[in-house]
């Protein structure tokens, strides 16, 4: 505990170039009916304290030097995370308009020539099993054209 002890003028010698000095003051030892720590003196609530306010109060624990160095790196990482951030849209972007300018036409190819030939093989079957159902039909029955 802190105890402050107010100084007067008459404990005070100013000398002519402006020198001050200070005459020896007594301090009274500690009592404890004067402790800030007593229950009877005690009237801040700690139930309405936040942690806001709990937080605010940590402002003090940190020097100020201390403080702008936090400022400039935490300022630092948001412009750099930002702007990554930035690029990243942006490639994201370029990559999926290419993909949808290259990649759906050849997807459309791609399908139509699978369904071409499924169709050819669908009509070879067709043939050979009209061969195989009724081969040589016209020599068979004897009737030439």
């Amino acid at each position: 505990m802190v105890k402050l002890t107010q100084i007067d003028d008459a404990t005070q010698t100013t000398y002519p170039d402006g020198t001050t000095t200070i005459n020896k003051v007594e301090i009274n030892e500690f009592d404890e009916s004067d402790s800030e720590f007593s229950d009877d003196e005690d009237d801040f609530d700690y139930s309405n304290e936040t942690i806001y306010d709990r937080i605010i109060a940590l402002k003090d624990i940190i020097s100020p030097q201390q403080r702008d160095n936090i400022s400039k790196f935490t300022s630092l990482i948001s412009n750099y995370s930002s702007i990554i951030a930035n690029k990243s849209g942006t490639l994201l972007w370029g990559l999926t308009s290419s993909s949808l300018l290259l990649g759906v036409p050849l997807a459309l190819a791609i399908l139509s020539e699978t369904q071409l030939q499924e169709m050819e093989k669908d009509m070879s079957l067709q043939k050979s099993a009209q061969d195989v159902l009724a081969p040589g039909s016209e020599d068979a029955f004897g009737e030439k054209k």
